[in-house]
């Protein structure tokens, strides 16, 4: 028996503490039950989501048990007939839980007609004499119970075995009291493993808190059948408090207490977001374990509970404390009195002393079960043991009879005790329960009385003094169990108090008609609908025109046609269905329509005139129709709606004929021929074949060479398909699916009917004949059958065998090509999973491709929590990239870059750092040449090559930053820098060697900081306050040009720097490198456009490149086409001569003070004016800007209007709202007076924090996040703008205070959008300062560099108490306070005689 657990940080024999000492409580296990293996994997799956959400703690346990198959082993065909006891006798009297599906088959099939015809007339009688419903109920169950399996005498007298009998489903309900048992001993069993022991380790148990999770199946789950179990499936809440595990609550809490400011919960999914009852019921559990003791809980997923928070039963650590069984309970209505199990409470004590179960409404009232008020305590299904009781219940395991309840039993060759929770282990403890009472309550079908009697007797002896108690909750009970309950619990809107109805779960509605009605989940609507108020719609997907009646629900249903129409009060479920041997061409599965109507009864037999189906009774559906019951119902299978083959078999999505052959169940009318001819020739099901109810046997369990016996023989056992004898004189003549059976004819190829099943194509590997899917049976020799081969092919095949569920006959010679038809659990799970993703997929597209200010990265991060494959993600947004428009370029670039990151989880290294590979040169050439498709294409074909490790994954997701940067750069290159002639009269230069100096202030920033950076700045648009300051009464930034005869350029960093001295192109082509020596001088000089430096490349093999001829370069990758340009000593003589350029600063390197970006407007203008030309001051701003994109440091435009002009300025730049937009910076001096100007001085104060900055970092993120769109980053941006307009009246005002608020509270959104703009060190100065200060704030970005005061007394008597202060602490050495004045003037040029220094030497160049 397989077993799926998942293990995350076990953490063995003892619990650890948190921060406060206190031991930390979570579920140490929790397992979930589960009726198929491959229900085990699924749930597995959805628990490692709550997991990953937090619902579950990340250190718990986590395992999906399967329930133990049904052993009956291999018997003799014959057996001697003995004297039955009078136990066994009793054993048909009553049974309890499923009513079973397989009825008596005889030799004599007239025989079996008429037992049935006696049969019904008997249920009639029964009908007139039975009028309350509980005789209906007992009605039906006789009914069921006369045509229970019996064994059959033959001549000898000997009895023989039913071969439908041999093997009885492996699915069958097992019991929950089975399943509990089975599942404690696993979880012992793991846990054990789990610490290392070799044996099952009672003490394992010690000081845990295990939880186990019973979920029913998929036999009665609303609505109608949903192989994901209604547990796993949403429902249409909202408003609900899910509670998280109290570990990750505490840590969510202390977040929130830390920050400032409490951030939306991130978006990730469209309309509300989904609600499972799972999910509900693990929150009521979170609320529970925080006072509960070590021990076992075990909960049934059936219902849906709301627990009432304040009630104070929940908090009171004695109730959770106590010893023994506690079981929770909670008042009902009369609409569950008799429908479910109500206990009799002791109200003094808790005491539980009855639990009944359907009992009638006289019994409970006379028994003292409904109090005054018309309540009763109903038993939730929810029941505490405590570590002793746990331990009685885990020695059941080794007890016998006992011991058959779990999968060890069962593999010992018991046959497995089919046990409940409530009968048959809690009854044995409450006070009124008599020995004679608990032994003969009832008991699950097929459960052999005299073994159930024994297990009694053991629980009897073990439990009867285990003392039982209620813990009543306040709160609200539903159970819904079918689609009337269900639809009556959302249209009444009554859920708990607190919740209400959602009427858009997670869906994506595209119609192009009035707003979609109804209740709306996990769906996509598209094309034009019509729905009701009424109408539920799940997990489906809606083309074309469609219409979904009032009342009716549609689940699961894929339509991509141009019609698909649903009546009222219909239920229609698309089921994908698990086959082998199937062949089909489009869909990924086959699948059926389930169309029933709303109220229909599964388990009502068709002739009862209270039978239903698709809201008319059955003997108008089968005259309209035309349709017999021998159509519907093979022989030996009760006539009920649940057993019969209605539904076809649908393998092609594309077939819209085959859905006609599904729908027309739904209409009154009469189907026209062509459908109803559709319908009869299909392969169809049942809902009992889907869930697992009809002869699913499973040929593993059967020997080889019976098998192989069988088959030579021409006979069959369960599971095979039935060979009926050709003089069976009930062979049904109407069935269209012809069976002729030949004996005698082994040539009868004339009589055969070939069987068209809808293009499903049986393939046989064991017969080299095609036979077509004829359905006529030969004997052996026709079909030339050679045993020796079978059995060698049985024997290799024997694990692939399956079960079949077919209702027409095929050849023996067929065995090894059987194929089975039921739910497929996998796919339905999966079919869930992928319209959400769809649905995620469809809002991500809308929001990139409408520009629309959402982020997707939450529907990202929960694609990596469910493990979507990283391809499928890539995949999406490689196709709405393709797409996309133009503008959004940058957005996409970096989504996909995030979406690496988020699957990398931290374990590649950081995404900060280079994007210069030559392997991505060409994708990127295609972004610079603005061929964005080309571009994208080009990094998909790179970045397959890449995804190989997580380190490769960041360098991939750098590259694609890289290409976004060149499409910022792109967009800011459009912004006009057009240089103009210096007027020759006031040309203040007399000779040409003369030094033309431009000295400038640096800045502070003051409000608005980052909406100055592309593409927040053309995207949102910007505004930002800064003003012009000397430090220590200077201009902190000089640039110095001269003029040379000499074709050379030289450029000097620093008074006293090393000459870097260009003769040729390639000495300049470093420029874009930050770091290389002058980069930031030869970004300014080539930025003027004087010189062609030939940087213009495509790969179209053209002959030229912006109107210059350019050359073929071909490599062994790619053929590229560079421009041919004149060497650089020809282009400096044409504009006679070259430069010498030296820069200075007394500032160190990322001060804050914006000096790069200052220095680059003051070379720029240096140069400009060396060669008789200049800038316009907005013409300047952009010329900066581009520098910075060429340095690929990237960057705003507010440090050089902040050192450009004087005084306190207000700059900003518009919002791109057409593709013909360009980047326009303005900036005004703010009207303040000089008084004004000085008060501002007397309280400013700098200080050098000894750190500096890393801007590019810094910014890197904050445009990391700007594209992510997060909801922080994009209220915040707007906090900046409005934050920037109060500071703005503060200034003008002469308002210290306010100048002091406003410039904290800067400083806090500049917090918010660089994360890490405050390092620790930072902090503590902070607190030095802080008492003395209006308001502070770091220079720029922040990280490091200068801190902006402003302080409540005159700065000089203020900086000489924090120089105090800041002295006495130990690592603050490099501290430094500095004298700082406003500067009124901004730029400044002067002309100097230039002194020789240096003679260049002569070279000849070539080049």
């Amino acid at each position: 028996m397989n077993f799926h657990s998942y293990q995350h940080n076990y953490i063995g024999e003892d619990k650890s503490l948190n921060e406060n000492g206190e031991e930390e409580i979570y579920w140490d296990a929790i397992a979930v039950t589960a009726p198929k293996y491959e229900h085990a994997e699924e749930f597995l799956k959805e628990l490692k989501s709550r997991q990953n959400e937090g619902i579950i703690s990340k250190k718990t346990f986590l395992i999906s048990i399967p329930d133990p198959y049904i052993n009956t082993g291999y018997r003799p065909m014959k057996t001697k007939r003995r004297t039955k006891s009078q136990e066994e006798l009793d054993e048909e009297e009553e049974t309890f839980g499923e009513i079973p599906l397989h009825y008596q088959s005889t030799n004599n099939s007239n025989n079996n007609n008429n037992n049935n015809n006696n049969n019904n007339n008997n249920n009639n009688n029964n009908k007139n004499e039975d009028s309350t419903t509980e005789n209906k109920h007992k009605k039906r169950y006789h009914q069921y119970h006369n045509h229970s399996i019996h064994n059959n005498i033959d001549d000898n007298g000997e009895e023989v075995e039913n071969e439908e009998n041999l093997h009885k489903p492996h699915y069958t309900k097992v019991g929950s009291g089975s399943s509990m048992i089975n599942s404690l001993f696993v979880i012992t069993e793991k846990l054990s493993a789990l610490s290392g022991k070799g044996y099952l380790d009672v003490d394992i148990l010690k000081n845990k808190r295990i939880l186990l999770l019973l979920n029913g199946g998929i036999h009665q789950h609303a609505p109608l059948v949903n192989l994901c179990t209604k547990s796993f499936s949403m429902m249409p809440l909202k408003n609900i408090d899910i509670i998280k595990n109290h570990q990750n609550q505490n840590q969510n809490n202390k977040n929130k207490e830390g920050s400032e400011q409490v951030n939306e919960k991130p978006k990730k999914y469209v309309g509300d977001e989904p609600v499972y009852p799972i999910d509900i019921l693990l929150s009521n559990l979170n609320e529970i374990i925080l006072n509960l003791q070590p021990g076992f809980m075990v909960s049934s997923t059936e219902s849906l509970i709301f627990f009432n928070r304040e009630d104070s039963n929940l908090k009171s650590k004695a109730l959770w404390k106590q010893s023994g069984v506690s079981v929770i309970t909670m008042n009902v209505g009369p609409d569950y009195y008799t429908n479910h199990g109500m206990c009799k409470i002791n109200e003094e004590t808790g005491e539980i002393l009855e639990i009944a179960y359907k009992k009638p409404k006289e019994y409970l009232e006379g028994n003292g079960f409904i109090s005054k008020n018309d309540t009763a305590s109903i038993y939730t299904g929810i029941i505490f043991f405590c570590e002793k009781t746990t331990e009685k219940l885990l020695y059941l395991h080794n007890t016998s009879p006992l011991d058959s309840c779990t999968y060890l039993g069962v593999d010992s060759g018991s046959q497995l005790l089919k046990f409940g929770v409530f009968p048959d282990i809690l009854c044995s403890m409450t006070k009124n329960e008599s020995f004679e009472s608990y032994l003969n309550q009832p008991y699950f079908y097929g459960s052999h009385r005299s073994l159930v009697r024994k297990a009694r007797k053991v629980v009897w002896d073990s439990f009867r003094t285990t003392p039982i108690r209620s813990i009543k909750i306040q709160g609200s009970y539903y159970y819904l169990k079918n689609p009337t309950d269900y639809l009556n619990f959302i249209h009444s809107n009554n859920g708990s108090e607190k919740s209400i109805i959602s009427r858009k779960m997670h869906s994506f509605i595209g119609c192009q008609d009035l707003p979609v009605k109804g209740i709306i989940v996990n769906s996509i609507l598209m094309g034009h609908g019509k729905s009701f108020d009424t109408t539920v719609i799940y997990d489906s997907i809606l083309t074309g025109v469609w219409s979904i009646g009032e009342r009716s629900i549609v689940f699961g249903v894929k339509s991509l046609f141009e019609t698909f129409h649903i009546r009222d009060n219909m239920m229609v479920n698309e089921i994908r269905l698990k086959s082998i041997k199937i062949k089909h061409s489009i869909s990924e599965s086959p699948k059926a329509l389930i169309v029933l109507g709303v109220e229909d009864d599964l388990n009502c037999f068709y002739n009862d005139p209270s039978a239903r189906i698709a809201n008319r009774n059955w003997e108008e559906f089968l005259l309209s129709s035309g349709v017999s019951p021998d159509e519907l119902w093979s022989k030996g299978v009760p006539k009920i709606l649940r057993t019969a083959r209605l539904f076809p078999i649908i393998v092609n999505d594309q077939d819209e004929k085959m859905y006609e052959a599904s729908l027309w169940i739904q209409n009154k009318e009469s189907p026209p021929l062509s459908v109803i001819g559709r319908w009869r020739s299909s392969k169809r099901i049942s809902v009992a074949d889907i869930i697992g109810e009809s002869y699913l046997l499973d040929y593993t369990q059967l020997e080889v060479k019976q098998q192989v016996q069988q088959l030579s023989e021409n006979k069959v056992g369960d599971g095979v398909l039935i060979v009926e004898n050709s003089n069976n004189n009930n062979n049904n003549n109407n069935n269209n699916n012809d069976i002729n059976n030949n004996n005698n004819n082994c040539n009868g190829c004339d009589n055969n009917k070939n069987n068209n099943i809808n293009s499903i194509e049986i393939k046989d590997n064991n017969n080299n004949n095609n036979n077509n899917n004829n359905l006529n049976s030969s004997s052996e020799n026709c079909f030339g059958i050679n045993t020796n081969n079978l059995v060698d092919n049985a024997i290799s095949n024997s694990e692939r065998i399956k079960p079949c569920t077919t209702a027409f006959t095929t050849p023996a010679s067929e065995y090894s090509s059987k194929w089975m038809i039921e739910g497929d659990i996998e796919a339905g799970f999966k079919w869930r999973r992928e319209i959400s993703f769809q649905v995620d997929s469809m809002e991500i597209e809308h929001i990139l491709v409408q520009g629309i200010d959402q982020s997707i990265l939450p529907f990202v991060k929960k694609w990596s929590e469910c493990n979507i494959p990283l391809s499928k993600a890539l995949e999406t947004l490689d196709r709405i990239s393709l797409s996309c428009p133009l503008q959004y370029t940058g957005r996409l670039l970096s989504c996909i870059s995030d979406t690496l990151a988020i699957y990398v989880n931290n374990q590649g290294g950081l995404r900060s750092g280079p994007a210069r590979n030559s392997q991505f040169e060409k994708s990127f050439n295609y972004f610079r040449n603005h061929d964005e498709r080309k571009g994208f294409l080009s990094l998909i074909k790179e970045r397959r090559k890449w995804l190989t490790s997580y380190e490769s994954m960041i360098r991939v997701a750098r590259h694609y930053e890289g290409a976004g940067q060149i499409v910022i750069k792109n967009i800011v290159d459009t912004c006009p820098t057009v240089l103009k002639p210096l007027d020759p009269s006031s040309n203040p230069i007399s000779s040409k060697k003369d030094w033309i100096c431009v000295s400038l202030p640096v800045r502070i920033d003051l409000a608005g900081g980052w909406t100055d950076t592309p593409p927040i700045c053309y995207e949102y648009g910007g505004v930002v306050l800064n003003a012009a300051i000397r430090i220590r009464g200077k201009k902190s930034i000089e640039a110095r040009v001269r003029r040379l005869d000499e074709p050379v350029l030289i450029f000097r960093v620093g008074q006293s720097g090393d000459s870097i001295i260009c003769r040729s192109l390639n000495d300049l082509m470093d420029y874009d490198q930050p770091h290389a020596p002058g980069s930031l001088l030869k970004s300014c000089f080539l930025q003027l456009g004087l010189i062609d430096y030939g940087d213009r490349i495509n790969f179209n093999n053209v002959g030229s490149v912006d109107g210059r001829k350019a050359q073929t370069i071909t490599t062994s990758t790619t053929t590229a086409c560079i421009v041919v340009c004149k060497t650089l000593k020809q282009q400096l003589e044409s504009l006679g001569g070259g430069i010498e350029v030296t820069s200075s600063s007394d500032l160190p390197t990322g001060s804050g003070l914006g000096t790069s970006s200052i220095l680059a407007a003051g070379l720029i203008t240096a140069m400009a004016y060396a060669y008789g030309y200049k800038y316009t001051d907005q013409h300047l701003f952009h010329a900066v800007l581009k520098v910075e994109q060429m340095l690929t440091t990237g960057g705003g435009w507010q440090d050089q209007v902040g050192g450009v002009l004087g005084g306190f300025k207000e700059g900003s730049c518009t919002k791109f709202h057409n593709k013909s937009d360009k980047i326009l910076v303005t900036a005004n001096q703010l009207p303040m007076s000089e008084q004004t100007i000085q008060t501002i001085n007397d309280h400013l104060l700098l200080i050098y924090t000894g750190r500096t900055r890393l801007a590019r970092d810094l910014l890197q993120d904050v445009i990391r996040r700007w594209y992510a769109k997060t909801q922080e980053i994009l209220s915040n941006t707007e906090s900046l703008i409005q934050t920037t307009q109060t500071m703005k009246n503060a200034l003008i005002k002469g308002d210290i205070k306010e100048i002091g608020a406003c410039l904290l509270q800067y400083w806090n959104q500049k917090k918010a959008m660089a994360v890490g703009a405050e390092p620790t060190r930072i902090t503590e100065i902070f607190n030095l300062v802080k008492d003395y200060t209006y308001g502070y704030s770091l220079a720029g970005a922040g990280g490091g560099g200068f801190m902006i005061l402003i302080t409540k007394d005159h700065c000089t008597v203020t900086k000489n108490k924090l120089q105090e202060i800041i002295g006495r602490v130990e690592g603050l050495e490099s501290v430094e306070i500095f004298d700082t004045e406003i500067d009124k003037i901004g730029l400044e040029i002067s002309i100097e005689k230039h002194i020789e220094y240096l003679q260049v030497p002569p070279m000849n160049v070539t080049n």
